[in-house]
């Protein structure tokens, strides 16, 4: 009994840990008020059938990388979300930092009922450094290309 008692413990500190903090959720939520909010909504239910969801979005779920490559490069539909084709084209956002884009990853993998893990600048740098070539929006198509 003691070593499942162990184990429980272990698997409540390493999810505890993994949870971001409230000062990177203020902050994640302050971008996401200055530059995401006028498409994806307060709510993160985005406005169909032009702008997608966020709240309970497969992308958000799938990597962070997604979310990291949409903000830097933007995307192109069409995309699928939620059973609902979306056909526009989200531009890059000019005008974050690494560590905004960092903050308001993690504020959206971790808002609108999602759950995920945070993400840090260094992480967003990495990520910039792999695609630093890219210069054209991405495209759903390229992304489940990735996934195979």
């Amino acid at each position: 009994m003691t070593s499942l008692k162990s184990l429980a413990l272990c698997f409540l500190a390493a999810s505890v840990a993994a949870a971001p903090d409230a000062d990177t959720m203020k902050r994640g939520q302050a971008v996401y008020s200055r530059t995401c909010i006028a498409c994806h909504q307060p709510t993160g239910t985005g406005l169909p059938p032009v702008f997608p969801p966020l709240a309970g979005s497969e992308w958000i779920a799938k990597s962070a990388s997604i979310a990291v490559r949409n903000i830097t490069n933007g995307m192109i539909g069409p995309v699928t979300v939620k059973g609902t084709t979306y056909t526009s084209m989200m531009p890059p956002v000019a005008g974050v930092s690494d560590k905004d884009i960092a903050d308001v990853v993690t504020y959206v993998n971790n808002s609108f009922g999602n759950s995920g893990a945070a993400v840090t600048e260094a992480e967003v740098k990495a990520i910039k450094a792999k695609y630093a070539d890219r210069k054209t929006p991405w495209t759903a198509a390229e992304y489940e290309k990735e996934g195979k």
